[in-house]
């Protein structure tokens, strides 16, 4: 999966959790500020990600995202280097 990929699943995941539009979420979006989405949304959204992208990314590391282009980065790594669920 490339990272435009792993961006427009992301972004899907997230427009799920917070009512936005896939079109208004820009990548340098930051979750909470400009994405509105609060604790329990993102743990939701991390929880996705780890069913849709098949990884498991720890507590630790969702900790230190805050943007989109955060997370796919970290979705990348973690798919780069075959960390399963």
């Amino acid at each position: 999966m490339d990272r435009d990929e792993i961006k427009a699943k992301l972004k899907a995941i997230i427009a799920e959790a917070s009512g936005l539009s896939v079109d208004t979420i820009a990548d340098s979006a930051r979750l909470v500020e400009d994405l509105g989405l609060d604790s329990l949304a993102i743990l939701e959204t991390m929880v996705e990600v780890d069913y849709g992208f098949d990884v498991k990314i720890p507590d630790d590391t969702i900790g230190k995202i805050r943007t989109v282009d955060d997370t796919v980065n970290i979705i990348d790594e973690y798919l780069s280097v075959g960390v399963p669920i």
